[in-house]
């Protein structure tokens, strides 16, 4: 009888709490891009100097003796995995199934459906009808795995190889870093590989800094397997937790979950439309979605959003992801806010202003205008695209903070929304303004860590819509910003007169409510103790 991979609450949990103690990881590899300028065992950034307590061990980067002792003890004696090559699988991933594999030694079932208690997904992954590329792609990632093995003296079966590259590809997770830039891949133990996905998850998981510190309160696991039956395989059970290195991770709640109610985090980008995340789980995984979002007939009020349109053209789609990139390989800024500004234009009446190609569409903006006011002389052209990006900040906050009160779930994402917004206008008001000041509203005093969350939350958002008259100042000779449907508390009776002007002390005010509502809500889905929370505290402190 299959045992059911699912993890359920062993007790009544509130929004904002740790989950699980800090997790280390069975196997974990850098991407190729940062190798050489992150820790390959903690994921941290190496100073960009030379370094004498650096350790280098077959070309790859420690920042102590410490995370060199407790990474991969395997990866030393085969240094050929630091360069596996395959044309059709990420280095990391190859490098990932390898350690995984090297430190197990597995004495497998016949069937190789699990690993250490990890569905492998071999079949699914290896007789998919529609996608015979992949079937190709994971075998050939196995010979490279093979191949890197045997140079170093080591063998083994090439099924065993296609097992555990498949047990990768299905429960690796993205390391991200402060930025949400994705460094490297983990596989972690059944406590999170169990979890399953939904689209409208009650839990979400975050990286800890490694010099975060482990107090008694973190060792608690409040989650535990749905069925008491243990798995079957032939792996030593004294393989089955994580190892001392690699990046640590943490699951926290982000809904009220009762005891025995299934625990499930999000393995796609919630902000997608149905039938993207649908294509997209299907693509990695071979599943299709049934959560209650997804089953919704009609359809959410946050998938209609996301995929509202007046046609189905394609053509729109096209040309933004096609400005988009042409943006990412050029850099060319004019360029990219012209072809999007005229896409948004003229498809206005297409496309919702949280349409999700609009949601892609401002975050790009707000990127390029910035980086436009970056190269700008100090005068009017470079004030404006400073305007610019900190409008297009704000509008995608606004836009997806609509949503977000609908479906609870996005809390991660909107988090960073609201304090780029919040960056943005700080810096904007610090080219207004020499000195500046919160105001007299009494949410800086406030101390997070001993105030009820909800509370703060909600006094600190009306201190956001009142703020509301410095948009028009922000939007002005934007074409599509000045025109741009916004939420009416937002604009009526907060714009601008002919005979008032925004200073940058109200920019200023907005900017810093802005980012500590981010910090609030960054804090209720990552903990206190996030890279993300850690960062913008201290931003908050220098204000």
């Amino acid at each position: 009888m299959e045992t059911e991979m699912e993890m359920v609450s062993a007790e009544s949990i509130g929004i904002g709490e740790d989950l699980t103690p800090p997790l280390s990881p069975i196997s974990y590899s850098l991407h190729d891009a940062f190798l050489h300028s992150h820790c390959s065992s903690c994921f941290s950034p190496l100073p960009s100097s030379p370094n004498p307590n650096h350790h280098d061990h077959g070309g790859l980067l420690y920042c102590s003796s410490s995370c060199c002792e407790s990474s991969h003890s395997h990866l030393h004696h085969f240094p050929s995995s630091a360069h596996l090559l395959s044309p059709s699988l990420e280095p990391s991933d190859l490098r990932v199934a390898l350690h995984f594999l090297l430190q197990i030694k597995p004495r497998f079932n016949s069937s190789y459906h699990r690993i250490c208690g990890l569905m492998s997904n071999r079949h699914n992954l290896l007789t998919s009808t529609n996608d015979d590329n992949l079937t190709i792609r994971i075998r050939n990632g196995a010979r490279a795995m093979a191949a890197a093995a045997a140079a170093d003296g080591g063998e083994f079966l090439l099924e065993e190889a296609e097992a555990v590259l498949c047990a990768v590809l299905t429960n690796a997770v993205e390391v991200q870093d402060r930025v949400g830039r994705s460094v490297g891949i983990a596989v972690y133990d059944t406590c999170f590989s169990w979890i399953n996905h939904s689209c409208s998850p009650n839990a979400s998981y975050t990286f800890l800094p490694p010099e975060t510190p482990t107090d008694g309160q973190r060792f608690c696991c409040l989650i535990t397997p749905a069925s008491s039956q243990p798995f079957f395989d032939d792996t030593p059970s004294h393989l089955l937790t994580g190892l001392a290195g690699g990046p640590k991770l943490v699951v926290r709640s982000i809904k009220t979950i009762k005891k025995g109610e299934q625990v499930t985090v999000s393995y796609t980008d919630l902000l997608q439309p149905k039938e993207l995340r649908q294509s997209e789980l299907w693509s990695k995984y071979r599943f299709t979605c049934s959560c209650h979002r997804c089953a919704a007939h009609p359809l959410t009020y946050v998938d209609q959003h996301l995929q509202d349109s007046c046609g189905s053209d394609n053509f729109i789609t096209e040309y933004i992801d096609d400005a988009i990139d042409d943006y990412l390989c050029s850099n060319d800024t004019e360029s990219c806010c012209k072809k999007l500004e005229d896409a948004l234009l003229n498809h206005k009446t297409r496309l919702h202003p949280q349409n999700h190609l609009s949601l892609k569409a401002y975050t790009t903006l707000a990127s390029a205008y910035s980086s436009a006011s970056a190269i700008a002389m100090e005068d009017e052209d470079g004030l404006k695209m400073k305007r610019f990006s900190a409008a297009y900040s704000l509008l995608l906050a606004l836009q997806t903070h609509d949503l977000f009160l609908h479906e609870s779930s996005l809390i991660a994402s909107v988090s960073n929304f609201w304090i780029g917004a919040g960056e943005s206008l700080i810096n904007l008001a610090a080219r207004l303004v020499s000195s500046r000041k919160w105001g007299g509203c009494g949410c800086r005093s406030i101390d997070i860590r001993e105030a009820n969350l909800e509370v703060l939350k909600e006094h600190v958002l009306k201190c956001i819509i009142g703020g509301g008259k410095v948009w028009k100042f922000l939007v002005g000779g934007n074409g599509y910003l000045e025109v741009v449907p916004m939420d009416v508390r937002w604009v009526e009776s907060k714009t601008v007169g002919d005979d008032e002007c925004v200073d940058g002390q109200q920019v200023f005010g907005l900017g810093a409510h802005c980012l500590l509502y981010g910090w609030i809500l960054a804090n209720i889905s990552g903990g206190h103790d996030s890279p993300l929370s850690c960062y913008v505290g201290r931003l908050l402190d220098e204000l």
